[in-house]
């Protein structure tokens, strides 16, 4: 049965690339990509297409070049990354690229090597990394994220965001709205994902018309390069969210009201056994299709996150939506996220085997496959008859913090492969909220859909230093087995980065960050702290590596960040004992930490807030839209919403320029509050969210950019820090 299914997808999947353009290049596409990427040894490559039932790559030597076949771009992207990874030891990601020791001569292959998919499919992405990461990119950031998926494998990115501003303009022109009315269903820039979640609408807008044109021609110039390379994006698909105003324009019509999603008013939704979702279905898929050509594949969850079904023949619903997306495509697949109770029972009773495809967007920490009962979305039922995807979500909001569950990683997909409720499973992703932090979860992540069985951790963390930085090292190796039992080994299901401290609301007792994060640290920092020492033993070694000055970056950040914690537990020790010359003492080294977090977290882009609201500014088609967008990107990293609610910090970041600017008076605030008090002073509590709004108002430019030499840096922190790091940890 299951082989039959998996031959199933394969030819599913080929339908697909064929059906979505007009037999692509995929050698010159190969091509183009080993020249934007290792410019100048182009020609040393080789690419040919031959082609498989299967994704696979194959490498060889032929002559002096390197010849790598694939059955598609995708597959010999992926080649080509295993050859940079494993003979020149380089590589690329997010954070860093160590692609400047390539030899002028490139390593020989001594015997052939083919490495074959263990799946069928490799998905990316989620809605909220759009707007998290992805928010204000132009083609520029989004070209060399296109790359990076390909090397890694990656054949069925999400897709679903940037095009949708100009389909619902147009669906709802042709459905009588006025540009008025458009507007203000349509969201700002920041806040899209929500919206096509069927959480908000309108917020953090209007935009104009000259960025939803912006928008439609970054779409396009995206969906070419993945369809070039062998890609099938995802769609967003119709799945009955709709204005609330269209129950004024159609009054017979069965539109329910869905309530709030975190004090925010959603849209509504269309019945789909009412008559007119078949009709505004069908101008949607017919405008889509008009903007963007072929798609297969199609996303959309009903009833994400909650939503109101009293009324609705769910079972029924299912059906309806899948047959308007099977008009425009005759064998569209839903994608459906497994998010809490998403997808409901009654749905997937709706559909039969192969209609969909069900993201298992947490099964690292929080599988719904069915196999571990321990799990908080566990569904006895599992995924039933549909096929599905086990996939990573290592980040929520896009939060700094070095995290993941490794064994999870490195074993999870097998195990559920293997497991009677986990027979449908047909591909491994990633569905992070945020990127652009911990590039060794990817890598390993996808490296589990290029094998059929389990890696040892260990083993295959030294391969990833020895790319990662250029040269083995065996001070780097010892740092990382240190990190992947500790902090890379996360033994709770909250998921995502242990919330620092310094990004909190002041208080005297900070069990998290955000109101669904988690503060609490659930590993030996001292054993963090001894991963930073050896690491730094390397500096001199990797002075000029980039991607190892941004792992002791991030690792000196996550060091400090613990620091402060302890130190936060005396002050408030000692204020409870009255003891003021502790508490000022203790406090103003809390306020240290964060200024020298601030210096060293300024000298990299990646941790740089000036980077996040540059790419806002410059998204902005005019200078209104530029202020409204700039303040969008810092009302979401912060407050989130216009007044004080529980989304506040969702998507904190350890960011420099951010720390100094607002974390840092938030803090100074408590300290003289308390400090008042101490003294027997009147003093009122601080007004924090006034702090934040007022950060986010501000006209406060970052342009000067990062600056500074990151290692001279953190020599001297270490210098400062290390002793006494290590003595309040001896004496807890």
């Amino acid at each position: 049965m299951t082989k039959h299914i998996t031959i199933f997808l394969w030819a599913a999947l080929l339908l697909g690339l064929l059906s979505c353009g007009q037999n692509p290049d995929y050698e010159r596409s190969a091509q183009q990509l080993a020249g934007r990427l290792v410019p100048g040894h182009e020609k040393d490559f080789i690419f040919t297409l031959v082609p498989a039932e299967n994704d696979y790559f194959e490498l060889k030597q032929h002559g002096d070049q390197i010849e790598i076949q694939g059955n598609n771009g995708v597959s010999m992207a992926r080649g080509l990354n295993h050859y940079l990874r494993h003979y020149c030891h380089a590589s690329v990601s997010w954070c860093g690229n160590n692609l400047s020791g390539i030899p002028d001569t490139l390593p020989r292959i001594a015997s052939p090597l083919r490495i074959e998919a263990s799946q069928p499919f490799r998905y990316y992405l989620n809605y909220c990394t759009y707007s998290y990461s992805m928010a204000f990119w132009g083609w520029e950031e989004w070209e060399q994220e296109i790359d990076r998926m390909a090397l890694q494998g990656i054949n069925l990115p999400l897709m679903a965001v940037n095009s949708q501003y100009a389909v619902w303009q147009n669906t709802l022109k042709r459905l009588g709205y006025t540009d008025d009315e458009i507007f203000a269903f349509l969201p700002g820039a920041g806040y899209e994902a929500w919206w096509l979640m069927g959480n908000l609408e309108g917020f953090g807008g209007p935009v104009s018309q000259a960025f939803i044109d912006r928008q439609t021609d970054l779409q396009k110039k995206m969906l070419r390069r993945m369809r070039e390379l062998g890609m099938q994006p995802v769609f967003q698909g119709f799945y009955g969210m709709v204005p609330n105003s269209l129950k004024e324009k159609f009054p017979q019509a069965h539109i329910l009201e869905q309530g709030e999603w975190c004090t925010y008013q959603r849209p509504a939704f269309l019945d789909p056994n009412d008559p007119l979702f078949d009709s505004i279905a069908d101008i949607y898929y017919d405008e889509q299709k008009r903007l963007f050509g072929d798609a297969l594949y199609f996303a959309g969850d009903p009833f994400h996150e909650g939503g109101q079904t009293e009324g609705i023949d769910v079972k029924a619903a299912a059906t309806k939506i899948l047959q308007a997306m099977r008009r425009i495509s005759p064998k569209a697949v839903w994608i459906l996220q497994g998010w809490q109770h998403n997808p409901m029972p009654s749905l997937m009773e709706g559909l039969k085997q192969g209609d969909a495809i069900i993201l298992d967007l947490m099964a690292c920490e929080r599988p719904q496959w069915g196999g571990i009962p321990s799990s908080m979305f566990y569904k006895p039922e599992g995924h039933m008859y549909h096929n599905w995807i086990w996939c990573a979500l290592p980040n929520f909001g896009g939060k700094t913090g070095l995290h993941g569950k490794m064994s999870s990683y490195a074993s999870g997909p097998v195990f559920a492969k293997h497991h009677p409720l986990g027979k449908n499973l047909c591909g491994i992703g990633a569905a992070p909220e945020g990127i652009g932090t911990i590039p060794v979860v990817y890598d390993m992540v996808y490296d589990m859909a290029w094998r059929n069985d389990s890696l040892n951790v260990t083993d295959w963390l030294r391969e990833y230093t020895h790319y990662r930085y250029g040269e083995a090292d065996s001070a780097c190796n010892r740092a990382w087995e240190i990190l992947a039992r500790t902090i890379y080994e996360c033994h709770n299901e909250a998921g995502g980065p242990v919330e620092s401290y310094i990004c909190a609301r002041p208080a005297d007792t900070i069990k998290h960050v955000s109101a669904w994060g988690n503060a609490e640290i659930f590993y030996d920092p001292d054993q963090v702290v001894t991963a930073w020492e050896t690491m730094y033993a390397s500096r001199n070694k990797f002075r000029n590596s980039d991607t190892y000055r941004y792992d002791l970056v991030d690792l000196t950040r996550q060091v400090l960040s613990d620091y402060l914690k302890a130190l936060h537990r005396q002050a408030v020790a000692a204020f409870q004992h009255h003891d003021a010359p502790r508490f000022t003492r203790l406090s103003a080294r809390m306020l240290d930490i964060i200024r020298d977090d601030d210096r060293l977290l300024s000298t990299r882009k990646e941790f740089y807030v000036g980077t996040w609201i540059g790419e806002a500014e410059k998204a902005g088609t005019n200078p209104q839209e530029k202020k409204r967008f700039v303040a969008n990107a810092k009302r979401q990293i912060t407050t989130w919403t216009d007044y004080d609610s529980e989304l506040h910090d969702y998507a904190h970041k350890e960011w420099g320029g951010l720390m100094r600017d607002l974390y840092l008076p938030r803090w100074e605030a408590w300290v003289n509050y308390k400090l008042a008090l101490l003294k027997g002073e009147p003093a009122r509590e601080p007004d924090y969210f006034g702090l934040e709004k007022a950060w986010v108002t501000s006209d406060k430019t970052y342009d000067e950019g990062p600056s500074g030499d990151s290692i001279a840096i953190i020599e001297e922190l270490y210098k400062q820090y290390i002793g006494e790091i290590r003595q309040t940890y001896k004496n807890i």
